[in-house]
């Protein structure tokens, strides 16, 4: 094990005068802390196989070498981890990247019928069905390949919470907050689905100038990530400034703040009317359903 660990080791220089020394691959990485030379060798290969046990090799080299190679790359950016589980992380993302880019056939379609016994008229749902059938096929490919972090379901029951997850994926499509109403509006294609009352920043009436002034901001964002287990029992990012706002900001010599959330409320005790510095608050029983049925890459409208 310790000439394996050798030999994949990175910056590796050498004369390649055997056979195993055969340099089949190389890549630089090159980052502030880091300027490394990766080599993939013939002797690599052997290693690979060796410790793997692969019996049948045929038509395979271009694999090993590509997951050697990333292998390696990760190392370099992270020194500290353990060779042997990065290259298995990496086996595992390979075949999981390899199911679920896997193209979904008209078989995979009428199977899907099938088991889910759909007789009704299915005409223009083709793309949807894909969805849904990929989003399956990567539950079960994340439970297989995961190391135990997910749960393994039968295929009927992916297809089924893949519907599910299909239809809260499009019940919204928009968030709408009216500030001086005090309301959130979850939109489908224009139409409200829910309304929520909010609290904004403590100083809420006009745009946000700058940080610290405790204003919620007024324009078209998205809600770019999320924060699980906050202070504030759930949170999504707003993404603000966008460049309208830093242009504004800069011209005045402003900093324009920043980490604009939709969140719930601190420890779940009611607040006053508005309490954020700039955020959105929901109650925490209105924020379990909004995070239920809104998801990352919604866009958000903040309007007087």
């Amino acid at each position: 094990m310790s000439r394996y660990l050798f030999s994949l080791s990175v910056a590796i220089i050498f004369s390649c005068q055997s056979s195993n020394a055969q340099i089949l691959d190389s890549a630089r990485i090159k980052t502030q802390k880091v300027d490394t030379l990766i080599l993939v060798t013939q002797q690599d290969i052997n290693d690979y196989v060796s410790l793997r046990k692969i019996t049948d090799t045929t038509g395979k080299l271009a694999s090993y070498i590509s997951l050697i190679k990333s292998a390696k790359e990760t190392l370099v950016i992270h020194p500290k981890s353990n060779f042997e589980f990065i290259l298995q992380f990496t086996e595992r993302n390979e075949r999981y990247q390899a199911i679920v880019k896997k193209p979904i056939t008209k078989d995979d379609i009428n199977e899907y019928l099938s088991i889910r016994k759909i007789t009704a008229d299915t005409t223009g749902k083709t793309n949807d069905f894909i969805k849904i059938i990929k989003s399956a096929k990567s539950r079960m490919a994340m439970a297989e390949l995961g190391g135990g972090l997910y749960k393994a379901v039968d295929y009927e029951t992916a297809l089924k919470d893949a519907e599910e997850n299909f239809r809260l994926r499009n019940l919204v499509n928009k968030v709408l907050v009216v500030k001086h109403e005090r309301k959130m509006y979850l939109l489908k294609d224009g139409k409200a689905v829910k309304t929520f009352p909010i609290a904004l920043g403590r100083n809420p009436v006009g745009q946000k100038e700058y940080e610290g002034d405790g204003k919620t901001p007024e324009g078209i964002y998205k809600l770019d990530w999320q924060k699980w287990n906050s202070s504030t029992f759930h949170s999504f990012h707003i993404s603000y400034p966008n460049k309208i706002d830093s242009a504004r900001a800069k011209t005045k010599g402003l900093i324009p703040g920043s980490f604009i959330m939709v969140h719930g409320t601190s420890k779940g005790i009611k607040k006053k009317k508005d309490w954020t510095n700039g955020c959105i608050a929901l109650t925490n029983v209105d924020m379990t359903e909004f995070k239920r049925i809104v998801f990352q890459d919604t866009t958000i409208e903040i309007v007087k």
